[in-house]
């Protein structure tokens, strides 16, 4: 489409400059300024067809816009200057930067030197720290939103994300009206397929890339891809490799591309304060303790429904009071300095201990989890009750799918530390997945015994009982969590799971307001908008069902589930060719989805498609004999009986 009008009265076209799946950009003048400057314009066609769900997503990208405008004007972020809804069509202008990305550099393919790395970390990093203090994440972070300005030659951030365009990571792709062949993000922007990268965590890794190519001189073809198995050992070799990096920069690049929420940096400033000193010389910089497991880390997922977010580490043991000095006779003295030697003998075991910790924690960083187990093996050779490494241990155990000896390792490091509340909290998620509900909703009371305020336990006691239909003690449990969280993440988690409880104990109507508190807390999570969706189909508010369903799908389009869902509702209006569509969809992302295939089969049915309604309902019957669950297969033969009658009839 091309822009020839004034839009809003005031910005003129000038020429396209990228065009996405939904998103198109412009270089237009600004008839509003005297000069008649020159400006970009993001131009999103949001994919609604009825004014409720236009509202909502307009709801959702003013709540975005207003959350960016609070920020105030910087120096290093491009000012927005406008904001334009027009039916279905929203703008969003912001200032012209006159200079090029930083994608321009990297092409150079010339390895850069440790400090010039390091010069653009603390640069870009300092940018991230800024919005992070306004609790904002860009969510669009890659090369070419990061503008070098032409005059004073500091990085300028563009392009905020608004909504997630679902386009394929391939598609053309220009920033600040220059272009490039191919678009580079997918090498940046782990969000879209890799949901462990949360919050701040994504932009991290963006910077951590990009930090990669500068210092290896690499194309962006040749740097490692998240997706490939051995994705961190490839990073490390390359920087080995390519790079004339210190050790402790190459650590902190790894850990900021780490796919391990545990080693990741939580803001922008904890990275800051990693980097080493740019005066001190390379050789003289002490190499960095990589990340320790905090010692509330789960060892599994989270319980179903949603994942609370962790919570903040505490020491296996508080810092020994100082002792009042008391004056000793000389025979006592003796016997303390014979105490004395006998504790300095210890020191250097608790030094190999300690050291084979840090060993193997940067050992499951880089993904190399025998390594890792073979240092926390060694190090429980020397103390076998130390509740630290047998916490680690579980969690790497777990993985190998060694449930059971993981399971003891916790037992076994509660035993020698029955006072620590996240050990409980562990291993209740480690029975939740094992199934154990009861044994998970015990150890979720001993935690909360030692640790009252425990707003993450009183969230997976509340899935644990609901898993066991105790709806209404889950209910408790999740305002417990509301009444206590003091962040907006935690508070959301506790309203939506319990609007989920509501609605199974039939309060449709106070489920709805959970679900929307949850919905204005996180505004951008797909999982809120589904749910409610849900909620609103069991009242009978199919289009405002539709709606919800549709945001969800806009901002996370690789979710099966609420394609599944919008096509139910499409169906209850009587939308067939929406509805197939939308179980299509489902299947595709996902083959095993036997929900999908059943309620395709009865579609294919209604619509005198019987060859392909046996074949959908077929494939159900098999997947649900596959798990033993004869109900479901014994419905899918009765529904496979009455077509193969009808089919005969036709014969």
């Amino acid at each position: 489409m091309v822009v020839k009008r004034l839009i809003d009265g005031r910005f003129q076209f000038i020429r396209v400059v990228s065009t996405k799946a939904y998103t198109k950009t412009y270089l237009m003048s600004d008839h509003g300024s005297s000069s008649k400057s020159k400006c970009i314009v993001k131009h999103l066609q949001l994919p609604a067809h009825n004014t409720i769900t236009l509202k909502f997503l307009n709801d959702l990208l003013a709540k975005r816009v207003s959350l960016l405008k609070r920020m105030g004007e910087h120096e290093a972020i491009a000012k927005n200057l406008s904001t334009v809804q027009e039916g279905q069509d929203f703008y969003w202008v912001r200032d012209y930067v006159p200079g090029h990305p930083l994608l321009t550099e990297l092409a150079n393919q010339t390895p850069q030197s440790e400090p010039e790395v390091q010069r653009f970390l603390r640069e870009s990093l300092g940018i991230l720290s800024l919005i992070q203090r306004h609790g904002i994440a860009h969510q669009n972070l890659h090369p070419n939103n990061l503008i070098r300005h032409r005059d004073r030659g500091h990085l300028i951030l563009v392009d905020f994300g608004l909504i997630q365009d679902t386009g394929t990571p391939e598609a053309e792709l220009v920033s600040n009206g220059h272009s490039s062949s191919l678009s580079p993000e997918s090498a940046y922007l782990p969000q879209l397929k890799h949901r462990q990268y949360q919050r701040f965590a994504a932009d991290h890794f963006a910077l951590g890339m990009i930090a990669v190519q500068m210092a290896t001189g690499l194309t962006n073809e040749a740097i490692p891809r998240l997706s490939q198995d051995d994705f961190l050992s490839q990073v490390k070799l390359q920087l080995d490799e390519c790079s004339s990096l210190s050790g402790l920069l190459k650590d902190i690049l790894l850990r900021m591309v780490s796919p391990q929420p545990e080693a990741q940096f939580q803001q922008a400033k904890d990275i800051l304060a990693a980097l080493p000193n740019p005066e001190a010389p390379p050789v003289a910089t002490p190499p960095m303790a990589p990340a320790r497991l905090t010692e509330n880390s789960t060892p599994v997922p989270e319980p179903p429904r949603l994942p609370t977010p962790p919570s903040t580490p505490t020491p296996a043991s508080g810092r020994a009071l100082p002792r009042p000095l008391l004056w000793l006779g000389a025979g006592v003295a003796l016997v303390l300095l014979g105490a004395a030697g006998i504790a300095w003998l210890r020191i250097p075991q608790t030094m190999t201990v300690n050291a084979l910790l840090r060993q193997a924690n940067t050992a499951k960083q880089m993904g190399q989890r025998n390594d890792s187990l073979n240092y926390l093996n060694q190090a429980l050779e020397l103390r076998p009750s130390h509740s630290r490494a047998l916490s680690q241990r579980s969690a790497l155990l777990w993985e190998k799918g060694e449930s059971e000896q993981a399971l003891q390792d916790l037992s076994e490091a509660i035993e020698a530390d029955p006072e620590r509340a996240d050990l409980y909290y562990q291993r209740g998620n480690l029975r939740f997945h094992l199934g154990d509900l009861q044994g998970a909703i015990a150890d979720y009371g001993e935690a909360l015994q030692r640790r009252e305020a425990y707003t993450e336990a009183h969230v997976n006691r509340g899935s644990a009982r609901a898993e066991l239909g105790d709806e209404a003690g889950a209910v408790q449990d999740y305002t417990a969590a509301i009444n206590l969280a003091t962040g907006a993440e935690s508070k959301a988690v506790a309203y939506l799971n319990r609007c989920l409880s509501l609605s199974n104990l039939n309060d449709d109507a106070a489920a709805l307001q959970d679900c929307t508190e949850a919905v204005n807390l996180r505004p951008n999570n797909s999982l809120a908008y589904e749910n409610r969706g849900l909620v609103r189909r069991r009242l009978n508010d199919f289009q405002g069902a539709i709606q919800d369903f549709t945001i969800a799908i806009q901002i996370n389009s690789s979710s099966p589930e609420p394609y599944y869902n919008r096509g139910l509702t499409r169906q209850d209006l009587g939308d067939f060719a929406g509805a197939m569509a939308d179980f299509n969809q489902t299947i595709q992302l996902n083959p095993n989805h036997p929900f999908a295939y059943y309620d395709r089969g009865l579609l294919h049915a209604e619509l005198g498609n019987l060859e392909e309604a046996i074949a959908d309902l077929e494939t159900v019957a098999t997947a649900c004999l596959n798990v033993s669950r004869l109900g479901c297969f014994e419905d899918a033969q009765y529904q496979l009986e009455k077509l193969r009658a009808a089919q005969s009839e036709d014969l």
